[in-house]
């Protein structure tokens, strides 16, 4: 509210600026007007509402132009746990965890890959370049799909095969960054199954 407020007021002493500068007297009918709340701020009110409309509205990229849907759906469970002060893994090790999908979901995969881009051109019809990835997150069949997708990974994830790959796949080193350590990917895995439970418990 206190931004609002003040970029209203500048607004109104931009209206009143001559080479720059602004009368005191005008600087303390702006204060009153404030203050009263008249309606003679309206049009003010209008500009800001315009102004911000714009921002809001600015494209925040194209959603589904580089990016794979479905890996970024994969990833939200523990996305948190990529960056700051909570990381638990660097998001260069990523990669292996995409490798693991492979083994996990076999055939599956490039189902779900479709379907995904499918979701996200259903809602570009509604969003346009305004789509984002909290609006693709959020949306109904993406939560089915997620769900689906962690359900066959805790399968998986419960047998033998699955956690052997599970290790093979996520404790390489890459590039010049070290092996993560057991800790690291057991609490990937660990928020991964728990999001599953969680997820099966909401049908």
């Amino acid at each position: 509210m206190a931004m609002i407020v003040s970029d209203v007021i500048m607004t109104l002493v931009r209206e009143k600026a001559q080479d720059g500068k602004v009368d005191l007297h005008d600087l303390e009918r702006i204060a009153t007007l404030i203050s009263s709340g008249s309606m003679v701020l309206d049009t003010a009110y209008v500009h800001q509402e315009e102004s911000c409309r714009k921002f809001h509205q600015m494209p925040r990229g194209n959603v589904g132009a580089r990016s794979n849907p479905f890996h970024r759906l994969m990833v939200r469970p523990f996305e948190h746990l990529l960056t700051g002060e909570a990381m638990v893994l660097q998001r260069s090790y990523l990669p292996h965890y995409f490798e693991f999908l492979g083994h996990a979901l076999e055939k599956r995969l490039v189902a779900f890959e479709r379907h995904c881009r499918t979701i996200i051109q259903a809602l570009m019809v509604i969003h346009g370049n305004n789509l984002t990835w909290d609006q693709f997150y959020a949306d109904g069949r993406t939560v089915k799909t997620l769900q689906g997708a962690l359900k066959l990974l805790r399968a998986y994830l419960d047998g033998p095969e699955g956690q052997r790959v599970w290790h093979a796949c996520m404790m390489r080193p890459i590039g010049d960054l070290p092996q993560p350590t057991v800790g690291q990917v057991n609490h990937i895995r660990q928020v991964l199954m728990e999001t599953a439970r969680g997820l099966e418990a909401a049908e």
